[in-house]
């Protein structure tokens, strides 16, 4: 071949002895009777089945017109008779070696439900089995010479084995959709990835390992093997996720891709024996390769950091001579200790209940305060107007028993109480009042918000006033 192909399809033609008898009794028969010709040919039919008659037949037996009938047997009745039986998977089995590079034999599943294995050195059929159902996917384990087995996947969701000498496939079970992947386990089992999204580990004999949910749809899935670490990893592709790879059913990495991947091989590529080759569904071509420092081990390492905490024993100290008297005197005043702890919680409870009582006999608002104060002063001195802004910030109106205290020594206050209205939400209420220090020092002013009827005040707050200035003669 000059160029590298883009695809390959293959074709397995072969000859039926009752078809061909029957033809070949047509093409010597002088006097041919198309009549008794229709009629073996479709008790033919409905014995085997379309998939095995030849074209041929199938389009001699869809012609209706008696005059059609006997033209077409004139013409193809001495020609050889062939059937075609497409392809409709591939894949190869190790023949004899578990060396590196070894002969392999070549697996080829038939539309008419055939599995035929093929001598790669000669090209010839060294065996032959009827599965009965066309496969769609293949995967293989072990030599063929020896105990090598043959895992199988068809359309309608059957799954089966099959070994060396065995006539017949060994059916395991149906699946719940239909299979878009099948590759090998470390264990000698096949894993199978279905169009709900679900992976399914198998043995050797069929039998359940585990189930894994993917995140998404499965869209190919192929075998990593990393030889260094002995062992054989899962990747499987899903859309707007990119690559999980999988150690069984411990998730170990994940190789993030812009484009959903449709194709995935693993093997050696020119040089590298461990490169990767990704097509997307755009056509793009990605190939990436494992390092050989790559570490998978996030399985063993937690399953080791779980053996060692399970495993791990408590340093008990010995028990001391202070430790045993201690024990002693427990057990001999176990009802005198218990009566000293009820009555020290006992006190703790009262304490609570008295200290609850006196704030809420003050009535002390442990929350946020929903009066606010705002001060300024007014003028150059030495009399000065504080202006006090008073304002409810809450939804509801407040009391008419709330006033407002000036106190300072060394100032002059007219007048010191100030008795508020009723504060509506959200308006503030200005309050003036006159101020005159005593010296010529900043003085400090301490405006308490106070409730009739209650002893600490809801509210305080400091005011400092400006040193005045002094009057010049000129």
């Amino acid at each position: 071949m000059l160029e590298p192909p883009c695809g390959v399809v293959g074709f397995y033609c072969e000859n039926n002895e009752q078809k061909s008898a029957i033809w070949y009794n047509a093409g010597i028969d002088i006097d041919l009777n198309v009549t008794t010709l229709y009629t073996e040919l479709e008790s033919l039919y409905k014995e085997l089945g379309a998939a095995f008659i030849s074209p041929r037949t199938l389009k001699f037996l869809s012609i209706n017109d008696e005059h059609h009938r006997v033209e077409f047997t004139n013409k193809y009745k001495n020609d050889p008779l062939t059937r075609i039986n497409a392809i409709s998977t591939i894949s190869t089995i190790r023949k004899d070696s578990w060396n590196d590079p070894a002969s392999s034999c070549i697996l080829i599943g038939t539309e008419s439900g055939e599995l035929i294995v093929l001598d790669t050195r000669s090209f010839s059929m060294t065996d032959r089995c009827f599965i009965g159902w066309p496969p769609c996917s293949m995967t293989s384990t072990g030599l063929w010479s020896g105990d090598g087995r043959i895992f199988i996947v068809s359309r309608d969701t059957r799954i089966g084995s099959i070994k060396k000498g065995q006539s017949e496939i060994n059916l395991w079970e149906k699946l719940l959709a239909p299979a878009v992947a099948i590759t090998t386990l470390s264990c000698d089992g096949a894993a199978v990835a279905i169009m709900d999204g679900t992976i399914i580990g198998y043995s050797n004999n069929g039998l359940k390992l585990w189930k894994i949910k993917l995140p998404g749809l499965a869209l190919d899935m192929t075998s990593l093997p990393v030889q260094q670490s002995g062992l054989l990893l899962l990747a499987v592709s899903v859309p707007r996720i990119g690559l999980l790879v999988y150690d069984g059913q411990h998730h170990v990495d994940t190789i993030s891709m812009m484009d959903p991947i449709s194709a995935i091989k693993f093997g050696r590529m020119g040089q590298e024996e461990r490169a990767m080759a990704m097509i997307t569904m755009s056509g793009g071509l990605s190939v990436k390769i494992l390092k050989r420092t790559a570490n998978f081990s996030s399985r063993s390492i937690s399953a080791t950091a779980i053996n060692e905490t399970n495993t791990t024993r408590f340093s008990v100290p010995k028990k001391t001579r202070l430790f045993v008297e201690q024990t002693i005197r427990e057990r001999s005043e176990a009802k005198q200790i218990h009566s000293s702890f009820q009555q020290a919680f006992l006190r703790l409870r009262l304490t609570v209940a008295k200290k609850t009582q006196q704030v809420l006999k003050n009535n002390k608002n442990l929350n946020v305060n929903t009066i606010t104060i705002e001060n300024s002063v007014l003028g150059l001195g030495p009399t000065y107007i504080i202006r006090t802004l008073v304002t409810n910030v809450a939804e509801e109106t407040t009391e008419s028993s709330l006033f407002l205290v000036f106190k300072s020594i060394e100032c002059y206050i007219n007048p010191r109480v100030v008795d508020l209205p009723l504060l509506p939400s959200g308006i503030p209420i200005p309050v003036m009042v006159k101020a005159t220090p005593k010296s010529q020092v900043n003085e400090k002013i301490q405006i308490l918000l106070c409730k009739k009827n209650q002893i600490q005040p809801i509210t305080t707050t400091h005011l400092i006033l400006p040193i005045s200035e002094v009057d010049i003669e000129v």
